[in-house]
C-alpha cells in the first residue's frame, strides 16, 4: 500500500475514533452528571391535549332579538395533581371552592384514569377565586385555570319556562348519549330543560383542542397545536318577545294586586297565545316564574324553588291540568249545530234550574228566560248548555271532545312534560255516573291544559284546523347555514258546516260588548272574540273558583288565538271573577297600541323644552 495513503488512513482513524470518545464523554456526562437536570426539565415540561369547549348555539326570539347568549367564563381543574402536596392543595381548593374535601378526593379518583385530561372541579368561578389561585400559583402545583364559554339569559326570567336551562351532565345522561353516539365529558353542561333540553343537538357545538406544554406548576410554557372549537347551531324561536314581556307582566300585575288585596288563596297562572293561522306559539307564561340566570348558580335559591308551593319551576302552560268551566260551553253548542239537534233560532227556557235523569237538579247562576244559542254563549246560561249535553248523550259529547283535542297531547315536541288530560267520560272514568254529563256540559270535571284550551280556541277562529303547536321556527350553523325550517302542520281538520263556526263565532264576539259577559272589552283598540269561565275546583277550597277566559283577536281577521287560567283567583261567595279578563285587557291594550317614534317623542322633549 502506499505510504501516503496510510498515513491518511492513519489520521482519519484517529479522527473518527476521537469523535467516538468526545461524544461518549459527552453522552456520560449528560447521563451521569446532567441526569437530574434533564429529569427536572422533562418533569416540568410535558405536553398535554386539552379540551376546547364550544359555545353553545344562542337563542333568539322570532324577530332576531337575542334571548340566550354565552360569555366567557372560567372554571378549576386539576391538571396533574402532585401527591405530595395534594393535602395542602385539596385542603386550601376545598376552602376556597366551599368543596368538601371529599367531593374533591372523590373527582380526583373517579377520573384518574382520563390520561392528560384536566379534572374539573368547578365551573363559572368567580374573579376573586381566580385571583386568589394565580397568587398562590407556586403552592398549588397542578391547578389550573380553564376558559370556558358561560350560558346568560340576557333577560333574566323572560320566558323561562319556555328557554329552560342548563346544568352539569349527570353519569346516566353522559351513558345513554353514548349509547347514541354522542360523546360527552364529565365537564360539559347539557339543555336541563326548556328548548335548552329539547333542542340539544342542534344547541351544542363541537369541541377544540390544544395541545400545549406545561410546567410542574401547571403554566402553560407554549402552545403547539390548536384546533377550534364549532359553536352549535343558533335557534329562533316563534316567541315574539315583546308580546311575551306584556303577558308576563300582565299576569304577575294581576296576581300580586290579587295576593296584595289579601286574596292568598291566589298566586298561580298561566297564559298561552298562538297563531291560528300556523300553530306557532307567540307567547306562553306560567307564574310564577324565576331568574334563570341566579338560580342555576345558587343552591339555595334551587332549593327554595323547588319547595315552593306555587310551583315556579313548573309550567303550568303544559303540565297543568284543570276543569276550565264555561269556556267549554262552545263545544256541546257546536257538537248541538252538527248533530242536527238545534239551529240558530232554536231555543231553552232558563228558570234558574232544571232537573234531568229524575233528580240530578242543576242550577244557573242567574235567570236567562228563553233563548238561543249566540244569546246562551254570551250570557253563559248552565242551562242552555246543561240542555245541549243531554241531548247529545256521554258518547257524542266525548267524540267531539276529542275532535278538539281534548284527552290527547296537542303534539307539541319542543319542550317536554305536556300531559294529555282527560275528558270527564265514562270512557275516561272508571266511577262516571249518568249525572256526571251535566258537569261535563259546562267545563267541570275535565282536566285540560292551557295549552290545549289555546289551540281549542284557535280551532275556534279558524274554522276547525288543529296546527302541531311548535315554539321553533329556524336553526342556523355557525356559518349561516340554515339546518332546520319548521313548516306549519295540519294534524286535524273538523270539516264542519262553515255556518256552524260562523254562528258559534257570533256568541263570542257578544260576550265581549254590553250585555255579554266581559263588556270591558267593549273598549280595546280592537275587537276581541272570547268566552269567560269560572271553574269550581277541589272541595279544600271550595270557597275559590278558577278564573278562565279564551279568546282570538282581531275578531274579523284573527291574528292570535288565546287562553288564560288564574287558578283559585274567584271567592264563590261573592263570585266575582275574574281576573283572567283584566289581564287579556291588559295584554290586547298594550300589544295593539303602536309603539311610539323614539324620532317623534324626541321631537316632543325637544318642544317642551
Amino acid at each position: 500500500m502506499n505510504k501516503s495513503l496510510l498515513r491518511r488512513l492513519r489520521v482519519f482513524s484517529a479522527v473518527v475514533l476521537l469523535i467516538v470518545l468526545v461524544l461518549s464523554a459527552r453522552l456520560a456526562w449528560l447521563q451521569i452528571y446532567q441526569y437530574e437536570h434533564y429529569v427536572e426539565r422533562a418533569e416540568n415540561n410535558r405536553e398535554r391535549q386539552l379540551p376546547i369547549s364550544a359555545p353553545r348555539g344562542e337563542i333568539f326570539d322570532a324577530n332576531g332579538e337575542l334571548l340566550a347568549a354565552n360569555r366567557a367564563g372560567f372554571a378549576v381543574s386539576i391538571l396533574d395533581i402532585n401527591l405530595r402536596e395534594a393535602d395542602f392543595v385539596i385542603e386550601y381548593l376545598s376552602e376556597l371552592l366551599d368543596m368538601s374535601e371529599e367531593d374533591i378526593r372523590d373527582k380526583i379518583y373517579n377520573e384518574r384514569f382520563r390520561s392528560f385530561a384536566p379534572i374539573r372541579l368547578a365551573n363559572n368561578v368567580s374573579p376573586e377565586v381566580v385571583a386568589k389561585i394565580e397568587e398562590r400559583r407556586m403552592d398549588l402545583p397542578g391547578v389550573i385555570i380553564e376558559t370556558q364559554p358561560v350560558r346568560e339569559y340576557v333577560h333574566n326570567s323572560l320566558a323561562a319556562h319556555v328557554l329552560g336551562y342548563v346544568g352539569p351532565i349527570s353519569q346516566d345522561q353522559i351513558r345513554a348519549a353514548q349509547a347514541q353516539g354522542i360523546m360527552y365529558r364529565g365537564t360539559d353542561d347539557i339543555g336541563r330543560g326548556g328548548v335548552e333540553a329539547t333542542w340539544e343537538q342542534y344547541l351544542r357545538g363541537e369541541e377544540g383542542k390544544l395541545l400545549v406544554e406545561t410546567n410542574r406548576y401547571g403554566r402553560r410554557t407554549r402552545v403547539l397545536e390548536q384546533e377550534e372549537p364549532v359553536p352549535g347551531d343558533s335557534i329562533y324561536l316563534t316567541l315574539d318577545s315583546r308580546l311575551q314581556d306584556i303577558t308576563e307582566r300582565a299576569l304577575d300585575d294581576v296576581i300580586s294586586g290579587l295576593i296584595e288585596d289579601g286574596h292568598d288563596q291566589a298566586g298561580k297562572g298561566s297564559v298561552v297565545i298562538l297563531d291560528p293561522n300556523s300553530g306557532a306559539i307567540l307567547a306562553m307564561a306560567s307564574y310564577p316564574d324565576y331568574n334563570i340566570n341566579t338560580f342555576r348558580a345558587d343552591k339555595e335559591e334551587f332549593d327554595a324553588l323547588n319547595k315552593d308551593p306555587n310551583e315556579p319551576l313548573y309550567n303550568k302552560a303544559i303540565m297543568g291540568g284543570y276543569p276550565v268551566g264555561s269556556t267549554f260551553k262552545m263545544l256541546p253548542g257546536i257538537a248541538a249545530l252538527e248533530e242536527g239537534l238545534i239551529n240558530e233560532r232554536s231555543t231553552v227556557t232558563c228558570r234558574g234550574s232544571a232537573t234531568y235523569f229524575g233528580s240530578a237538579t242543576r242550577r244557573c247562576w242567574s235567570v236567562h228566560g228563553t233563548l238561543s244559542i249566540v244569546p246562551a254563549i254570551a250570557k253563559s246560561c248552565n242551562i242552555f248548555f246543561y240542555e245541549m249535553g243531554y241531548r247529545l248523550g256521554t258518547d257524542r259529547l266525548t267524540d267531539y271532545a276529542e275532535d278538539f283535542g281534548f284527552g290527547s297531547s296537542t303534539g307539541l315536541t319542543d319542550l317536554r312534560g305536556e300531559i294529555s288530560g282527560l275528558i270527564n267520560s265514562r270512557k275516561y272514568r272508571s266511577n262516571y255516573q249518568p249525572g256526571d254529563l251535566l258537569g261535563s256540559a259546562i267545563g267541570q270535571g275535565h282536566i285540560i291544559t292551557p295549552l290545549q284550551l289555546a289551540n281549542y280556541t284557535a280551532m275556534m277562529a279558524n274554522s276547525g284546523i288543529h296546527y302541531r303547536p311548535y315554539l321553533v321556527q329556524q336553526a342556523v350553523s355557525h356559518g349561516g347555514e340554515v339546518t332546520f325550517t319548521a313548516e306549519p302542520e295540519v294534524l286535524n281538520h273538523l270539516d264542519y258546516d262553515e255556518s256552524t263556526w260562523d254562528i258559534n263565532r257570533r256568541g263570542m264576539e257578544a260576550v265581549t260588548v254590553a250585555g255579554g259577559t266581559a263588556p270591558s272589552m267593549a273598549r280595546l283598540p280592537v275587537k276581541v272574540a272570547g268566552k269567560t269561565g269560572t271553574a269550581q275546583t277541589d272541595p279544600d277550597r271550595d270557597l275559590y273558583a278558577h278564573s278562565v277566559f279564551v279568546g282570538y283577536a282581531p275578531a274579523d281577521n284573527p291574528e292570535i288565538a288565546f287562553a288564560v287560567l288564574v287558578e283559585y283567583a274567584v271567592d264563590t261567595r261573592r263570585w266575582r271573577s275574574s281576573a283572567a279578563v283584566p289581564i287579556v285587557s291588559q295584554i290586547i291594550e298594550e300589544y295593539y297600541t303602536p309603539e311610539p317614534d323614539p324620532e317623534e317623542l324626541q321631537e316632543v322633549e325637544e318642544d317642551t323644552e
